[in-house]
């Protein structure tokens, strides 16, 4: 049974179901109907019984036994065979050849005296009888009268209709087993055969055109125990690769920091030299001359505010270096866009650049990683002073809310006054490793890295078209933390 096909097995569990119904309908159907004719027969016998004991009465009482002998040979034309019985049950009258074989007389006799009349069956002469004896009512008691009825063309009648009955049974199971058969064919077994070759090319990789044997349930379902384990390998593979993917990734993220921060290195050693050079030339004087307490006071504040100045570039430097984990806090852009700014303005410097920060009074505060939003910064401001390294300029840097889609955003633009963005490169200038700098001044990864960022902080980073040099649009989701304290205030 294990190895049926599906579409059997269910052709076979309905045809289970349907053979005992179809058989009782049948049986019950047949049944019925021969008690109903029985029944029509036995009434019809009644009627002829009553008809011939009223009819023959007088003609017995009458002694006119020829009239009797004519009555007797008409009806035994139609099958009809009567005989008259005495009053001890035995044979009075019949014609010659009567071919009933009668009960013993006394069994006759209680039998009526109990009932009324007494019926029987029997087969007699090769044909098959129905009998009714019943008394025939006189002064005196004449006796009784026998009819017998030829019952042997309607018993084969009734054999031809069961037999009919049956065969129809057969024909509507039979026809029901052919179309359970085709509709599980076509309806469960080819489906299920089919899901079976596609989930066993699935899982092997290969088309697989011969057909298979076998249960298709039992099939499919070691195909997908099958596929459930590779799939389970593939997911422990893509997990692998995904923990590599993102280690990359921080690691190209790190590296672009670290290049950066090897090209703000000459300037910040620039700004280091001069304060180091207050602090020798104060303590030089300090050394040699013998200053009063007010001088010494004086000189003393100055080192410290030299030695403060460089500490906070070292530390501005560090923080922006220093690896750590992304760590999603509410801040304030504006604040991280100062710091940033702070970081450039020595190297902006040198470079005769202006920085112009337009963030206004309003708090803008977003969701985010702040190393990781200050690398985006950097990025497009050293881009924008390299751009400008030529013939200076001013880097503006504006800030506010927008509603982009019908969400509330933060919209930084990072615009320049450098000579642009080449219409032949716009669609290129987030691809990795290209760049339009000079060999060496470059990595090309800067504004690929703060695509990446941008883009895991649900934000988008696009480039505007200029009249004049290269404006970069930084769009972030603002804040639901700022929202909340907005509709609080309100």
């Amino acid at each position: 049974m294990r190895e049926m096909r599906i579409g059997t097995r269910l052709a076979v569990g309905l045809l289970a179901a349907l053979t005992p119904v179809v058989s009782v309908y049948t049986y019950n159907r047949v049944r019925t109907a021969s008690k109903i004719f029985e029944q029509d027969l036995k009434r019809e016998t009644r009627a002829s019984e009553l008809a011939l004991n009223a009819a023959i009465r007088l003609d017995i009482q009458r002694a006119e036994w020829s009239d009797i002998h004519s009555v007797f040979q008409t009806i035994w034309k139609e099958g009809v065979a009567v005989a008259i019985l005495d009053g001890s049950g035995r044979l009075w009258y019949a014609l010659p050849g009567f071919p009933i074989q009668l009960p013993p007389g006394h069994d006759i006799v209680a039998q009526v005296k109990a009932q009324g009349s007494s019926e029987f069956t029997q087969e007699a002469g090769g044909r098959y009888w129905f009998c009714r004896i019943a008394p025939m009512r006189g002064e005196p008691p004449l006796g009784y009268l026998l009819v017998a009825q030829d019952w042997t063309e309607v018993r084969h009648d009734l054999f031809r209709r069961t037999m009919s009955s049956i065969a129809a049974g057969v024909v509507v199971v039979v026809l029901t087993a052919v179309l359970i058969l085709l509709v599980a064919r076509r309806y469960v077994s080819l489906p299920l055969a089919e899901l079976s070759r596609r989930v066993s090319s699935l899982s092997s990789g290969e088309e697989i055109e011969r057909e298979q044997a076998g249960d298709e349930v039992t099939l499919i379902t070691e195909e997908f125990r099958k596929l459930a384990r590779q799939l389970s390998v593939a997911r422990r593979r893509l997990l692998d690769e995904s923990e590599r993917k993102l280690e990359l990734e921080r690691r190209l993220r790190h590296s672009d920091k670290l290049a950066t921060i090897g090209t703000l290195a000459s300037g910040l050693a620039h700004e280091i030299g001069t304060p180091l050079g207050v602090i020798r030339g104060r303590a030089e004087h300090l050394l040699r001359s013998r200053p009063d307490e007010t001088r010494l006071n004086q000189g003393l504040e100055i080192i410290i505010q030299q030695i403060d100045r460089i500490t906070r570039i070292v530390r501005m430097l560090l923080d922006f270096g220093r690896r750590r984990e992304p760590l999603r806090v509410t801040s304030d852009v504006r604040t991280i866009v100062q710091r940033t700014l702070h970081l450039l303005e020595t190297e902006a410097e040198r470079r005769n650049i202006r920085l112009i920060s337009e963030l206004g009074p309003e708090p803008l505060l977003v969701d985010c990683d702040v190393d990781q939003l200050q690398q985006v910064f950097v990025n497009l401001g050293m881009n924008a002073l390299d751009a400008m390294a030529q013939s200076g300029g001013t880097l503006r840097v504006s800030g506010r809310r927008v509603l982009e889609a019908g969400r509330p955003c933060v919209r930084l633009r990072f615009q320049d006054e450098g000579p642009g963005i080449e219409d032949e490169f716009r669609d290129r200038v987030f691809d990795p490793f290209f760049t339009t700098k000079d060999p060496g001044k470059g990595t090309g990864m800067g504004l690929a890295v703060s695509q990446s960022i941008v883009r895991d902080h649900d934000g988008e980073i696009t480039l505007e078209s200029q009249p004049q040099g290269a404006c970069f649009v930084v769009t972030l989701a603002v804040s639901p933390r700022s929202e909340n304290t907005l509709a609080a205030s309100a």
